[in-house]
């Protein structure tokens, strides 16, 4: 059998949030009609079991936050699943839920955090026994729960199809990957990594000039805040100065450790961030002040 001990916590009335391990954040949004699955996570043990008998008996629908592994790799457990049209191509092997890249993933956060978990990855990361049918979900988007609604919207920036969710009723923006403190660009979303950052900064700059909808921001990653807490209120508005920096050229740059780069199959020992406060830019394959070097 599956593993079935995956930790979660209610930390807003009817919002859940589910630790897949140290690795993704997967959430659950109840209302009195229906529920919202946002994520489905490494695909790690039994998601589906845990969702439907452990925290909530409605109906619900699947969302994608963006189509890395770590979102969507459990997809395959499920019938249907929302995600953008532009991120519904499945196949980059060194982001998407290919087994090989899930596995890894697992590994990394194993040996990054030091602990053992009530999993094995040979028995509980498994191949998907069907492909699910990806639905179109659009800017805009609205999710009818039963006594609050869930909006769903376009974020490009760490993909081309990112989306963000606000619900109504808490006045909780759930950010998926477009929002954290080591944000990482697309390399898919526009050719030019300029261009890249362009996307990015004006999708932020939107979702913060909705600012009136929301009080807090949880990213779709815990380890720059604690499990069920938000980000710190200062990291949405510090991401946007760092891209604006990156955009007109006046950037800092410093060197860390890229030991992500292993795991997305790129060789990038040290990688070159910009960094702003707290927070952190880089891109997949690359240091990002090699954008500067672009005509």
């Amino acid at each position: 059998m599956k593993c079935r001990t995956l930790p979660f916590f209610e930390f807003a009335p009817g919002i859940f949030e589910i630790d897949e391990f140290d690795g993704a954040s997967i959430f659950v949004i109840e209302g009195t009609e229906r529920a919202l699955l946002i994520d489905v996570g490494t695909g790690i043990g039994d998601l589906k079991w845990v969702v439907e008998n452990r925290i909530t008996d409605k109906p619900y629908e699947v969302v994608a936050t963006h189509n890395h592994g770590d979102h969507i790799g459990g997809a395959g457990w499920f019938h249907e699943i929302w995600i953008h049209p532009d991120d519904m191509d499945l196949t980059n092997n060194s982001t998407g839920p290919a087994l090989e890249f899930r596995k890894k993933y697992a590994e990394y956060v194993q040996q990054t955090e030091k602990k053992n978990y009530a999993y094995n990855i040979d028995k509980d990361i498994l191949e998907w026994p069907s492909s699910p049918k990806l639905l179109p979900l659009q800017d805009g988007q609205v999710f009818e729960l039963g006594g609050r609604k869930v909006t769903a919207l376009h974020c490009p920036g760490h993909t081309a199809g990112e989306m963000v969710f606000i619900d109504d009723k808490t006045r909780i923006l759930l950010a998926g990957d477009s929002c954290n403190c080591n944000f990482i660009l697309s390399n898919t979303a526009v050719p030019s990594g300029m261009q890249q950052v362009q996307v990015a900064l004006q999708g932020l700059e939107r979702i913060e000039s909705m600012r009136d909808q929301y009080d807090k921001v949880y990213n779709s990653h815990h380890d720059f805040r604690g499990f069920g807490s938000p980000l710190a209120d200062n990291v949405l508005p510090d991401l946007i100065t760092c891209l604006r920096r990156l955009n007109n050229r006046t950037a800092s740059f410093k060197e860390i450790p890229d030991p992500w780069g292993t795991v997305r199959g790129y060789d990038v020992p040290e990688n070159v961030v910009a960094y702003y406060n707290d927070v952190y830019i880089s891109l997949y394959d690359r240091s990002i002040s090699d954008l500067y070097n672009e005509t």
